[in-house]
């Protein structure tokens, strides 16, 4: 070894044996070194999964609207305006409003509502920004309906806006890059104040969502992922926060896997305290990576089958340490809404839930005697109801089923019991969602404790291994 190799070794040996301290993180240029090395996803896709992936990643086709007769909207900065390939008009500026309607000739009209200005085209318009700051706002876009969330806004988009004739109506698609569809889904799904190794678990489940089955769902459809809650919730800009942005970015590429595919990436709000397994939610095949088991690690070994009655009643009555019980969990005040989740009751008197059931289920029971539940899953969730009533018994199957049934709007989940107490029947109930796959409340549990997103997805999705498709 030459005499300047051995200086630059012994400096480099004195540099590791100092260990200088970052001074924003506190933590030894070594730690980092070894962290980084521990913690680099390994790609281990097989080649033929990994080239169907990589060739579709560029962007993702979103639904924001469908059978829509006359859409108003707006856009910022500079758009060429196509008729499917056909340019339009190039690079055009505009403050003012324009509507997109449905004309009785079946042409899509696109019209300038300050200036008449109009054309019609057969199959679509396409607006394709020009500038990277530039958006397209969409009025009364429709979200939530029939859930507790329920609301009617304007949004704004990033990415070419698509406004297509579909079985004679207009169909609306934002084709976006995935990264960029990344950021309006995170803070969309989950709060961006939440702590931030959950929004980056979060991030993973998203960007996993638009390569998994989820992606593929509506096959006769211009798009592959809705922007509502049957898909994963999505909101364009209007939603962003540089947190979440964050978290995408420091997860960029990486998603999760199991058996060499891209996972059926589930999440809900808050679990109660107890998973359920996929077959129990949704019928079909079990999948290893979303089983049944309580949401902890220790501790709640007894709780481990709530499908007993009487364990389950107990499991209600208590609130134990979860991790979406945020009782003691050290996190935002934002997320205090989560709190009523993971313990609730709903009354209603019998004259209003037999006016419900007859409402949502189309059958007249008469005057309701009784509630029972004929099954339980392992987390305690109900799938199968049998409602009594003087004119006849109803059961009811599923647990989605159950929550829409026997409430306007929906129970916030299906691990409840019923108390008749006088003329009323009370829900005692746990949780907020189906309760498959991550408990997003449960992960900000797990972060505030120090658990890194690697080990809140392994929790929540065990027999599953992180890949990064960029590499």
């Amino acid at each position: 070894m030459g005499w300047y190799c051995r200086i630059v070794f012994t400096l480099f040996l004195f540099f590791l044996s100092c260990t200088p301290i970052n001074q924003n993180k506190n933590i030894s240029i070594k730690e980092q070194i070894k962290s980084k090395i521990a913690i680099e996803p390994v790609q281990i896709l097989p080649p033929e999964i990994k080239k169907e992936i990589v060739e579709s990643n560029k962007n993702v086709r979103v639904g924001l609207m469908e059978n829509e007769d006359k859409i108003i909207f707006s856009f910022s900065g500079s758009y060429s305006i196509y008729n499917d390939e056909k340019l339009i008009f190039s690079k055009k500026m505009s403050t003012d409003s324009w509507k997109v309607y449905f004309t009785t000739e079946k042409y899509i009209c696109l019209e300038n509502i300050s200036t008449g200005e109009k054309i019609a085209v057969d199959q679509k318009v396409v607006f394709k920004p020009e500038q990277i700051a530039s958006y397209v706002t969409l009025g009364k876009i429709k979200s939530g309906k029939g859930w507790h969330w329920e609301n009617t806004r304007s949004r704004s988009y990033k990415g070419n806006i698509e406004f297509i004739k579909f079985n004679n109506k207009i169909t609306v698609v934002n084709d976006v890059g995935i990264e960029q569809y990344l950021y309006g889904v995170v803070p969309s799904e989950m709060s961006a104040l939440s702590p931030f190794e959950a929004l980056k678990a979060q991030a993973v489940l998203a960007r996993t969502n638009v390569f998994s089955d989820l992606g593929k769902k509506y096959k006769n459809k211009p798009y592959s992922l809705y922007s509502d809650v049957y898909s994963q919730v999505y909101t364009g800009i209007s939603k962003t926060h540089e947190r979440a942005n964050k978290a995408v970015d420091e997860t960029r590429g990486i998603i999760l896997e199991n058996n060499g595919k891209p996972i059926q990436a589930l999440f809900h709000s808050v679990c109660g305290g107890h998973l359920e397994s996929n077959d129990i939610i949704w019928s079909g095949n079990k999948l290893e990576y979303l089983p049944s088991k309580p949401d902890k690690i220790n501790g709640l070994e007894k709780y481990n089958d709530l499908s007993n009655e009487s364990l389950f009643k107990k499991w209600i009555d208590s609130r134990p340490d979860a991790y979406c019980n945020l009782a003691d969990k050290n996190v935002d005040k934002a997320l205090d809404y989560a709190k009523k989740y993971y313990r609730w009751t709903k009354k209603y008197s019998s004259k209003k839930l037999e006016q419900i059931i007859k409402n949502k289920t189309g059958k007249n029971i008469g005057k309701l005697k009784d509630i029972k539940i004929l099954k339980r899953g392992k987390s305690g969730k109900a799938i199968s109801v049998s409602v009594v009533g003087s004119n006849s018994t109803l059961t009811i199957n599923k647990e989605l089923n159950i929550r829409k049934q026997l409430s306007d709007p929906p129970l916030y989940s299906a691990n409840f019991y019923v108390v008749k107490s006088g003329g009323d029947f009370i829900f005692k109930g746990a949780g907020f969602g189906h309760g498959t796959g991550m408990c997003q409340i449960g992960a900000c549990g797990m972060a505030s404790k120090g658990k890194d997103f690697r080990e809140i997805l392994y929790f929540y999705f065990p027999n599953t291994k992180l890949s990064n498709i960029d590499k």
